[in-house]
């Protein structure tokens, strides 16, 4: 199996970012992700400050073979691995909450923390079963490079939950072999990442899986499935914005995979349908949309 190693990141998804590894079609191999901040995390004793970061969301880069534009990825997330330590804070004000309830000023807000034993080691009586998931997870645009704190049609910083072992991610190729950004790993995340530093941030081993697909008609975000969902991704700078692009796509999912009208699936949609903001702390927030499969058959 094949290592893309975090020792050559870019912080924007890019065409002109030279891949480190190209594979296969079907190819199963390892991405070996990057801490958000960059490389300052090595132990329990190390702790955040600004100062330390040195990098804006790092991401890997793999092409795959064959992908060209126009066409659509599958991309299969199998496994991820967190790190033994992770992280999570914020820096003075708490700029998502209200004044009127939040007195502001908090100075440095910071916590390092183990990762084993399928647990986040919060303290020491609290301890949070580990969720893993991909942060990250993009292909490059076709003309303007984008920073890798942006999510979008190509995917980008979605910090999705779903975007986990048993899901398969659908991304748009636009420029040939697609290169395929990964990074920004968390062991466990809550809705809104509200503190900014939302969720544990920490490196991992991800191992995946790609194929290459014809693009539906009307494909204008990401799109997720697994076993008991399929899912679809707003990412706009307002979450009125981002949800409304979720549902719309949903719709258009629905219709030309599973045979509704547009009008019977916009009615079932308000019947069954689950959404989220999962994060609103970066330039673009983000709205899962998830129709449960088993009102689709």
């Amino acid at each position: 199996m094949q290592t893309l190693s975090r020792t050559t990141t870019y912080n924007f998804h890019s065409r002109n970012n030279p891949p480190q590894l190209t594979v296969k079609p079907g190819e199963i191999f390892l991405a070996q992700t990057e801490l958000c901040t960059g490389n300052w995390l090595n132990s329990l004793e190390d702790t955040w400050t600004p100062e330390k970061s040195n990098a804006s969301n790092p991401t890997v880069c793999v092409a795959i073979e064959g992908a060209l534009p126009g066409d659509m990825l599958a991309v299969e997330i199998i496994k991820v691995v967190p790190d033994k330590v992770g992280y999570t804070g914020f820096a003075n004000n708490p700029d998502n909450l209200p004044n009127k309830v939040i007195k502001r000023d908090w100075g440095l807000n910071v916590k390092t923390v183990a990762i084993c034993d399928q647990y986040v080691h919060w303290s020491n009586k609290l301890k949070l079963p580990i969720a893993p998931m991909v942060g990250t997870l993009g292909t490059a645009p076709t003309d303007k490079d984008i920073k890798n704190t942006f999510a979008g049609p190509h995917g980008g910083n979605m910090d999705v939950q779903e975007v986990e072992a048993g899901s398969t991610i659908y991304l748009p190729v636009e420029v040939e072999g697609a290169l395929l950004h990964i990074g920004d790993a968390h062991a466990i995340q809550g809705d809104g990442e509200i503190n900014g530093s939302g969720g544990i941030e920490c490196r991992a081993e991800v191992t995946l899986r790609v194929s290459i697909l014809p693009r539906p008609q009307n494909f204008r975000t990401p799109r997720i499935e697994n076993a008991d969902y399929i899912m679809t991704v707003g990412c706009e700078s307002e979450i009125h914005a981002s949800f409304h692009l979720a549902c719309e796509q949903m719709i258009n999912w629905m219709v030309s995979d599973y045979g509704f009208s547009i009008n019977e699936a916009y009615l079932l949609m308000g019947q069954v349908m689950e959404a989220r903001n999962t994060q609103f702390v970066n330039p673009t927030c983000s709205y899962v949309c998830k129709m449960p499969k088993r009102y689709l058959m």
